[in-house]
């Protein structure tokens, strides 16, 4: 029977097999491959989608005591969502990653998995919500890593995933500098050569954040374009920091609004300073 002595007031009216997640604590930073089979063991279907979404996206549950186990259920309940395919997730997930979740490190890193996990019928959803101007830099940033995502494991579906990438390259795209940088990274991740058309017309109408994938002659070497660079490297940290007057390019790092559930940051994830830049080009020591 379920142990729900440890679980945070008001998180109870969960119905078995989805309140059993509420007990399992914490949920380690591993790949996809490690993640416990959560249909198999917690006879998890297709009918609890409605119940997974509610525990993934339920502000009581990740805003909650941190040493409580139940902050970790909205971990295995979309993880869950993933394994078990749930389209219908995908918008809600991305409101949840907006709002309550826009400064979980845990959701940066792994919402992009469970969409690549739930594949083409994602895409939707994760378009819809790159081209409306109010989603976010951070926001924005992650729903272009899912498209890398489901890119990477979807293969018939990367011109699409490319297409909606290279769109937010484009000048009336609801992108900032920031943004198109981590776009050009995440292009650079699935060494899109297709794309250096969009990349290069980026660069010349100086609408890219340098300090993130570097300029385009860097983006150029990173794709085997050219071997070796004409011009000097330029300073792209001190370029960012010095045309804001503010450290970290002027983004303010408040450790105190950090996640409660930190996750083992890849080089490159999205930094979880919320920069919106690649972990590699921006807190990585």
């Amino acid at each position: 029977m379920t142990d729900l002595s440890t679980v945070d007031p008001g998180a109870s009216d969960y119905a078995d097999p989805v309140r059993r997640l509420l007990t399992i604590g914490a949920a380690p930073p591993v790949g996809p491959d490690r993640w416990p089979d959560y249909p198999t063991e917690f006879r998890l279907g297709r009918e609890h989608a409605d119940e997974l979404i509610r525990m993934a996206c339920d502000a009581a549950l990740n805003r909650g005591d941190p040493e409580s186990q139940a902050i970790w259920a909205p971990v295995h309940a979309w993880r869950a969502l993933g394994q078990l395919k749930i389209a219908e997730a995908v918008q809600k997930l991305l409101v949840f990653l907006k709002t309550i979740g826009k400064d979980d490190d845990a959701a940066a890193v792994e919402l992009p998995i469970v969409f690549g996990l739930i594949g083409p019928a994602a895409l939707p959803a994760i378009a819809a919500f790159l081209a409306d101007p109010s989603s976010g830099d951070r926001s924005i940033s992650v729903a272009a890593s899912s498209l890398a995502e489901i890119a990477s494991r979807h293969p018939s579906c990367r011109s699409e995933c490319l297409a909606h990438l290279v769109r937010l390259l484009e000048p009336d795209a609801p992108t900032d500098a920031s943004d198109k940088g981590a776009v050009v990274s995440t292009l650079l991740d699935l060494t899109a050569i297709e794309a250096i058309d969009a990349i290069r017309q980026a660069f010349r109408r100086n609408a890219v954040d340098l300090s993130i994938a570097g300029d385009i002659e860097d983006v150029e070497m990173e794709l085997g374009l050219r071997h070796a660079r004409s011009t000097p490297v330029p300073r792209y940290r001190a370029m960012a920091t010095e045309s804001r007057g503010l450290p970290n390019g002027g983004r303010v790092h408040d450790p105190a609004r950090a996640a409660p559930r930190p996750a083992k940051i890849g080089r490159n994830d999205p930094c979880p300073c919320g920069s919106g830049k690649k972990y590699k080009k921006c807190c990585l020591p």
